[in-house]
């Protein structure tokens, strides 16, 4: 499998500069990916086009801009453009450790039809810079998750995860803004894509801002509810006969 494993990491930016710089690096210190893709918002600032093109001097990176607007389209964007055979969207804000790089791929590797997600709830500082309420909320969201989709995944919402691209490609994606990141894991669920879990360490933001809103938020529970009862045959671009 390693003879025909390719993965491709991809970077959706708006504001981020040196954190993203950053990021790249340590992603890039471990000589894994075949491929990075950088995916912009049209709105992206002048200093974070500026840091994209000085990265994508090199061969293996590229970049584009997303042709819509939303984070939930720049992520479709990814799954049409990458090249390789998994792929894994990393956070330009540093958010995610990419200490628990490693161990994802090499899961990956080894289990190349699962998707690798990380959880900050199986590492014992998962959720640095989080208050306690917030947390405990955060906790008890994921257990009804797992309830409703009879699931032993101990994060569903994060989705920072390797997966096949073949996965996202047979997926019908319905929204652009960020409640699609919902879909990324709850859809392949109901299609039963087995997942493994890696535990992770939340980081907190040093540069720009969240750009996610209190409707988004609403629209996430919404969609965790409509895939969780919707005909699976549905959730696909396939053709049913």
């Amino acid at each position: 499998m390693r003879e025909t494993y390719r993965l491709s990491i991809a970077i959706c930016a708006v504001d981020e500069t040196f954190m993203l710089e950053r990021t790249f690096q340590k992603l890039d210190a471990y000589g894994a990916a075949y491929e990075y893709l950088f995916v912009l918002a049209k709105t992206c600032t002048d200093a974070c086009l500026a840091t994209v093109k000085k990265i994508c001097e090199r061969d293996d990176c590229r970049w584009m801009y997303q042709p819509g607007t939303g984070f939930g389209d720049a992520l479709q964007t990814v799954f049409r453009e990458v090249k390789g055979t998994h792929v894994v969207v990393w956070s330009a804000d540093e958010a995610t450790d990419t200490a628990s790089f490693p161990e994802m791929l090499r899961l990956s590797m080894e289990n190349p039809e699962k998707i690798i997600k990380i959880s900050r709830f199986l590492h014992p500082e998962g959720f640095a810079g989080y208050g306690k309420v917030k947390k405990l909320l955060n906790a008890v969201s994921q257990k009804c998750f797992g309830l409703l989709y009879h699931s032993e995944l101990t994060e569903f919402t994060n989705p920072t995860q390797i997966a096949p691209a073949a996965v996202y490609r047979r997926i019908r994606w319905e929204r652009d803004g960020f409640e699609l990141t919902t879909e990324m894991t709850f859809k392949p669920l109901r299609l039963g894509v087995r997942f493994l879990e890696v535990p992770t360490r939340n980081v907190e933001r040093e540069e720009g801002r969240s750009h996610r809103t209190f409707g988004a938020a609403l629209l996430y529970y919404y969609m965790i509810l409509k895939i969780r009862f919707t005909d699976p045959q549905k959730l696909t671009t396939e053709t049913q006969h």
